[in-house]
C-alpha cells in the first residue's frame, strides 16, 4: 500500500471519529490556510505554504485535508454560507425594505470583521472553477451567487412594489450596483480600524437611500407649493 494511500486512510479514520481535537486542528488549518490565500490568491498557494504558516510539515497537514483544492473549498463555502444566510433571513422578516437594506449592509460589513479573512478569500477570488473539478464546484458556487442575488433583488423588490423606492434603472441592474457596492470593501476593509463594521454598513446604506445631493428645503417645498 502507497503513503498516499495510507495518509487518506487515516485522514478519513479521524473524520470519521471527529474528536475534538480534530475539528480543532482542522479549524486551525483552515484559518491559516484563508490568510495565505488571501495574502497570495490560490493559484500561487501551495501546500507547503499553508504548512510553514501552520508550523508543520505537509505531511501532517495531509492528515487533516486532501489537498489544496480542498482547503480552498472550504474557506469558500465558511464565507459564502455566512452571508447567504444573514440576507435570506432579511427577507423573510417582517420589515420595511428600507429597514432590510439597512440591515443586510450592517450585517454584511459584520462578516467582514467577524469572519475575516474568510469573505475577503471568497470576494478576491471571484466564485473561481478551480482546475480538475468543473462538476459540484462550479454549480455550488454559481448557486451561492444566483441566492445571493435574488435575495438583494427581494429587498429592493419589496421597496419598489411598496413605495419606498423609486428606481430609474431595472431592478436586476440596480441589484448588481448594490451588491458591487457592498463587495468591494474587501479591497480594502481590514478589522480594527477607525470605524466599526456596522457603522461603515450603516453609511453605505444612507449612500443608496438618501444620496449624495443636499436637497436644500426652500427648493423643495417651493417644487411642493408651485401650481
Amino acid at each position: 500500500m502507497s503513503e498516499k494511500t495510507k495518509i487518506g486512510r487515516r485522514r478519513a479514520a479521524n473524520a470519521r471519529e471527529s474528536s475534538d481535537f480534530y475539528q480543532e486542528r482542522r479549524r486551525e488549518i483552515f484559518d491559516k490556510a484563508a490568510m495565505v490565500f488571501q495574502e497570495k490568491g490560490f493559484q500561487a498557494t501551495t501546500i507547503a505554504d499553508i504548512a510553514e504558516r501552520l508550523g508543520t510539515d505537509r505531511a501532517s497537514l495531509y492528515y487533516y485535508v486532501g489537498s489544496k483544492q480542498e482547503l480552498f473549498q472550504q474557506v469558500m463555502r465558511e464565507a459564502a454560507q455566512t452571508n447567504i444566510r444573514t440576507i435570506e433571513e432579511l427577507v423573510a422578516a417582517d420589515l420595511p425594505a428600507q429597514d432590510k437594506l439597512r440591515r443586510a449592509f450592517s450585517g454584511l460589513m459584520e462578516s467582514y470583521s467577524s469572519a475575516y479573512p474568510y469573505i475577503h478569500v471568497f470576494l478576491q477570488e471571484k466564485f473561481p472553477s478551480l482546475p480538475g473539478d468543473r462538476g459540484a464546484w462550479a454549480k455550488e458556487t454559481r448557486s451561492w451567487s444566483d441566492r445571493y442575488y435574488r435575495a438583494m433583488r427581494a429587498i429592493l423588490q419589496q421597496g419598489v412594489d411598496e413605495g419606498e423606492f423609486t428606481l430609474d434603472l431595472p431592478v436586476g441592474v440596480a441589484t448588481m450596483a448594490v451588491i458591487g457596492a457592498i463587495n468591494w470593501a474587501h479591497r480594502w476593509y481590514r478589522p480594527g480600524g477607525k470605524l466599526p463594521p456596522d457603522q461603515i454598513g450603516e453609511g453605505f446604506a444612507d449612500i443608496l437611500l438618501k444620496g449624495l445631493v443636499v436637497r436644500k428645503k426652500g427648493r423643495r417645498e417651493a417644487s411642493r407649493t408651485s401650481p
